[in-house]
């Protein structure tokens, strides 16, 4: 049985503790919640545009589609922005207005540019995707891949990778209630052997399950 490597809720707090210095302690806080809650890979990450999450009212919504073009194996797929996680965007936003970042004449959200990505770089840009011969877009995404490791070694959390952040979504989903069919719903995930994956027990689980069989 393969050993995966979960976040726990600690280790979600010391993720964005470790990374809240300023200037970008509010984005990493946003950025960090953006992929282990909304389960996104690190190309949506990159390609998610701040009108697929607001209303032009400037009002985050409660619930959102995942567009076709950017997301996972190209499913469309609806997700939650939950009242638990909305105050760390919204503080996002209001930092991203002081520094004036992809600024609009117009009211509408909140005087920014609705095309514009939703989560921005150290140069306050899009992330943007590298050529990848082989056209997978989350190889293509190694700028954000490499951002959301430089936020896990900050934490000095060991044996987590990017793809830890979704993997926690979609286990933290099944431990919910969620069933194969609603799993692949909310994670875009065709396959049972790759949710199976995702969800098999950690190693401290695995240590309990020993200790249980063997005591």
């Amino acid at each position: 049985m393969p050993v995966n490597k979960f976040f726990t809720e600690i280790e979600i707090k010391e993720l964005i503790f470790k990374n809240s210095t300023l200037p970008f302690g509010y984005r990493n806080a946003a950025l960090i919640l953006g992929a282990v809650y909304w389960g996104l890979t690190p190309s949506e990450l990159s390609l998610l545009r701040l009108k697929d999450v607001m209303h032009e009212e400037g009002v985050f919504y409660k619930a959102w589609i995942v567009p076709e073009s950017i997301a996972y194996n190209g499913f469309a797929r609806e997700l939650q922005t939950s009242d638990k996680i909305l105050p760390f965007f919204e503080k996002y936003m209001k930092w991203r207005s002081s520094f004036n970042i992809f600024p609009s004449s117009s009211h509408l959200f909140r005087h920014s540019q609705g095309q514009s990505p939703f989560f921005i770089n150290d140069i306050y840009r899009a992330y943007k995707l590298s050529p990848s011969k082989t056209g997978n877009p989350d190889s293509q995404a190694k700028s954000m891949s490499n951002k959301l490791m430089q936020l896990i070694g900050n934490a000095n959390i060991n044996g987590a990778t990017p793809s830890t952040f979704r993997d926690t979504f979609v286990r933290e989903m099944y431990k919910k209630g969620c069933q194969y069919n609603e799993l692949k719903l909310v994670s875009g995930i065709r396959k049972k052997e790759t949710i199976d994956r995702k969800i098999s027990p950690n190693e401290i689980e695995l240590c309990n399950i020993y200790q249980s069989i063997f005591t």
